[in-house]
């Protein structure tokens, strides 16, 4: 598959952020040693958490104790994944508030920015309409479930990418891409339609050129600055259409396997890496794995 070959190279400055599969490429990137910032705002699935995430980096927010509530020892905030709940309501604070300032002290030399869209489903409070990362094992009276529409979730990507254009003035790319990841709990038939209100909005947002990469321009009302490359990387499509398999799955049947990542990444490395990027990326993997395994 053809990309936009050299779109990533080890001088970029790339954050990963969304569903689990963002997990997936950003963390083979770093044993690549590529500069990246892998899921640092936790895992996020929706449109909607995740321009609320990037909004929180881009806008300055800095949460207080108020934000977060105890639950089973650790205290949580509903904009934040579980991994940022610690023991201590000031160790939950701090932590958030310390990511934030690291991402938004990174967004002068951001390039790159890879967005995975896990589901078009959402969870809003009911007591503040607010749309939340996580709900933590909370009640769902606590909540009102909504299924994004196209439009919604487009104008969602939308607005994602113009507060990164209007505060990184390196950005260069913006990959989307729909995780291969199934959520069956919503029934089989559901997660298909989410998936493809989400390959719906993608594409509104995206030019196709080829099967891989696509481009549109995102205006911030400054004709002077070029508009990042938006680009659609199917991981999505790859799963469903090319490996086809139960065997491609891990042990759950939902979460694809090691080989059937390793099989997407391949092409994404050879959509969006020159040779010699590729090249520079498998002596640093080789230095990672030997480095793992140093005699004691």
């Amino acid at each position: 598959m053809a990309g936009l070959t050299g779109a990533i190279s080890h001088d970029s400055v790339v954050w990963t952020i969304g569903s689990c599969f963002a997990d997936n490429i950003g963390d083979r990137m770093l044993a690549e040693g590529f500069r990246v910032e892998v899921n640092p705002l936790g895992t996020l699935y929706n449109p909607l958490s995740i321009l609320r995430s990037v909004a929180a980096v881009v806008e300055g927010k800095v949460y207080d104790e108020g934000d977060f509530f105890e639950y089973e020892g650790l205290w949580r905030c509903y904009d934040f994944h579980s991994l940022f709940a610690k023991r201590t309501v000031g160790e939950s604070v701090a932590m958030v508030n310390s990511t934030l300032e690291r991402l938004r002290s990174q967004l002068p030399k951001l390039t790159t920015v890879i967005l995975t869209f896990g589901s078009a489903r959402c969870f809003r409070r009911i007591d503040t309409g607010a749309v939340v990362a996580n709900c933590h094992k909370q009640p769902a009276r606590l909540f009102h479930v909504e299924d994004l529409t196209v439009d919604v979730s487009r104008e969602a990507i939308s607005e994602t990418i113009s507060l990164l254009q209007r505060v990184a003035p390196n950005l260069r790319n913006i990959i989307l891409t729909v995780s291969p990841i199934r959520h069956i709990s919503y029934g089989l038939h559901t997660d298909r339609l989410s998936k493809s209100t989400l390959l719906l909005a993608a594409s509104a947002l995206c030019t196709p050129t080829d099967a891989t990469a696509a481009k549109t321009d995102v205006t911030t009302g400054n004709a002077a600055k070029a508009a990042p490359e938006v680009t659609y990387f199917p991981a999505y499509e790859i799963m469903m259409d090319d490996l086809r398999d139960y065997r491609f799955y891990a042990a759950d049947m939902v979460h694809p396997s090691e080989v059937a990542v390793d099989y997407i990444y391949s092409i994404f490395t050879s959509s969006f890496y020159s040779p010699a990027t590729i090249a520079e990326a498998a002596a640093h993997l080789k230095d990672f794995r030997r480095s793992l395994h140093r005699p004691r």
